[in-house]
């Protein structure tokens, strides 16, 4: 797993000095080694954390014939398979690395290698010849990938962090600021910084000199279900998911696997002991707080399977550590559970450089209650209009009307407001309006707070049901939150996390099955479940789901309270989009009672991040 920036110029338009600060900046990415490739003024940095082929592997790359130049981030699982295909083409290699096989497979297939490559990735290829730049990212955005266009140059960077360090502008996009407070995170292609740009998951970019702007194409896109495609038996899909973790185990480093004590990492690590001779490195995170603690359950996991099983206590951060973990962000993310995650991959790296994650289960298998809100078809009352114009009028929203208000919604607006953390609703804890200054209601756009995903929605189809909330969740939730929440903690922490349940071959045999398989009546991942029934304890599959998280109430109003304080008290000063008299009162709510820890949350961590990167609306 490593970082990467690429600096495309026929002037001297960046310098190399900030190019090299650029690339500093994501030393975390890869502590292992660090180099850089120069032509004329053609910049390509890389930052490796080095997994496979350590003595060889280094990059950036150049291929045999001299003409094309790769920096590459994540693991390509079939690069074996495609490497004898290219050989037996007739193709050469000098290295035992994934990183070549990419290099050679675009000499031989042009842009159209990334339909051949299984794994997740995101990589810059230089062509010396024609002065092109290629670029990709994985189907579902494992791994990052932001651009910029500068004075004719073309900046593209793994993440954000090295365009904080080129010093382009520090001024922030508004309408991400919204998303943010949204959905917890900033859609693609919106990044928070104005004029720097997200490549979408499933993507290519092309671009040479001369050209205004990249052209960028999705080469793949989320199937609809079909009619044809029955879903597998309990047999066939053990089978898929078991070749799945086989293949993304191949490593020359120690490797693991988060193990939280339900169905999904339980699963991966009982699929993982068929696998190796040696026990399995299997790692839980342990709270204080018993109602948070799973981890006597992985516990039991682990004794079942026997695995080489560590328990990591986690330890609370105080109010300055919080404040310089946010800051440690290359763009804010509001997903609470950014910080015990971040909290177990940075203990496990005490152990381990790769581990295995359970993320992307729910999403493909159908895990979360809310999705049976497809099945819903409430039509608005008719008071509900008149309900909605009465709270509008007051200035204070009302505590303790939004359930009542939920229920008077249509089907499609009742979604929305599932979906939403703030939208255009006039109830407490969901106004945006209220959390914005007025000054920026325009300029953010409120009333169309939730574009970005339904705009992904209508991919699918029209109408909100199980099938569209499921495979958009994938384009949005999934790859915009969970994915990204998993890739800056665990790289902030230098540890490499690979998700099998997201494996091409396993995308490919569920992705087209219908969601009425995949939820039977009010069971939730139905397809999974027998699985875990035969192979795991009853009580990892025997119990209601629980969140990755903690007390966050009581977080904000105990020891995070200074730092609440202090981005209140810097905000109010520095970033006029919020009305601080609202986060003000947020905050004194939850000091005196709790309940409103999650509305301060989002607009906290945006004031955390600006504060430490100073910049400006």
């Amino acid at each position: 797993m490593c970082g990467f920036v690429a600096v495309m110029q026929d002037a001297p338009i960046l310098s190399v000095a900030r190019a090299r600060r650029g690339l500093d900046a994501i030393a975390h990415r890869g502590p292992d080694e660090g180099n850089e490739w120069r032509d004329g003024d053609v910049f390509l940095g890389h930052r490796r954390l080095s997994i496979i082929d350590l003595a060889t592997g280094a990059q950036p790359m150049q291929s045999a014939d001299g003409r094309y130049v790769i920096v590459f981030n994540g693991e390509i699982y079939n690069f074996r398979d495609l490497r004898k295909s290219l050989a037996d083409a007739g193709a050469s290699f000098r290295t035992q690395s994934d990183t070549e096989v990419i290099l050679e497979g675009y000499r031989r297939w042009g842009s159209d290698v990334v339909l051949r490559l299984h794994g997740m990735f995101a990589f810059v290829i230089w062509d010396r010849s024609r002065r092109s730049v290629f670029a990709a990212r994985d189907r579902l955005g494992i791994k990052p990938l932001c651009w910029a266009s500068y004075r004719g140059a073309l900046l593209i960077a793994s993440t954000l962090e090295p365009f904080h360090a080129f010093d382009l502008s520090r001024r922030v996009d508004v309408i991400a600021v919204r998303d943010l407070m949204t959905f917890d995170y900033v859609p693609t292609p919106r990044t928070i910084l104005d004029g720097v740009l997200k490549l979408e998951p499933g993507s290519r970019l092309e671009w040479s000199f001369g050209a205004d702007t990249p052209r960028v194409e999705r080469y793949w896109r989320i199937p609809n279900a079909t009619v044809e495609s029955a879903a597998p038996d309990e047999w066939e899909l053990e089978a898929l998911l078991e070749r799945a973790v086989a293949r993304q185990m191949i490593s020359d480093v120690p490797i693991g696997v988060f193990l939280s004590g339900g169905i999904d990492s339980s699963l991966i690590a009982a699929l993982m002991t068929r696998h190796t001779a040696a026990p399995v490195r299997t790692f839980s995170v342990a709270f204080a707080d018993v109602h948070l603690d799973e981890s006597p359950i992985a516990e039991q996991v682990a004794r079942q399977f026997q695995t080489d099983h560590t328990v990591l206590r986690a330890e609370a951060l105080d109010a300055d550590a919080l404040l310089d973990l946010l800051a440690r962000l290359d763009e804010p993310l509001c997903d609470p559970a950014f910080v015990p995650t971040y909290t177990l991959s940075k203990l496990t790296r005490d152990h381990v450089k790769v581990a295995l994650s359970g993320d992307g289960s729910d999403e493909l298998f159908g895990g979360y209650p809310k999705y049976l809100l497809g099945r819903v078809q409430a039509q608005s009352r008719g008071g509900a209009l008149l309900f909605d114009r009465c709270l509008r009028a007051v200035p204070w929203r009302p505590r303790g009307v939004a359930r009542a208000y939920s229920r008077l919604l249509s089907s499609q607006d009742r979604i929305r407001f599932a979906w939403a953390r703030h939208g255009d609703f006039p109830v407490f804890g969901k106004d945006m309006r209220q959390l914005l200054s007025s000054a920026y209601h325009r300029a953010a756009d409120v009333s169309a707070y939730f574009e970005p995903w339904e705009r992904r929605a209508w991919r699918y189809g029209q109408r909100f049901d199980t099938n569209v909330l499921m495979r958009t969740d994938l384009e949005t939730y999934l790859s915009e939150n969970c994915l990204v929440k998993t890739d800056r903690a665990s790289m902030l922490a230098s540890l490499e996390v690979r998700v099998p349940y997201l494996d091409e071959t396993v995308l490919d045999r569920i992705l087209p099955v219908s969601s009425e398989a995949k939820i039977r009546g009010s069971q939730l991942k139905a397809l999974l479940v027998p699985i875990a029934r035969r192979l795991l304890p009853k009580q990892v599959w025997d119990r209601p789901k629980r969140g990755f998280g903690g007390p966050l109430d009581n977080w904000l109003a105990g020891p995070w309270s200074p730092a609440v304080e202090t981005a209140l008290h810097w905000g109010k000063a520095n970033f006029p989009i919020f009305d601080y008299d609202y986060l003000r009162r947020l905050h004194f709510l939850n000091m005196i009672g709790g309940g409103t820890g999650r509305a301060l949350w989002n607009p906290f961590v945006v004031l955390a991040w600006a504060k430490a990167h100073s910049v400006t609306v």
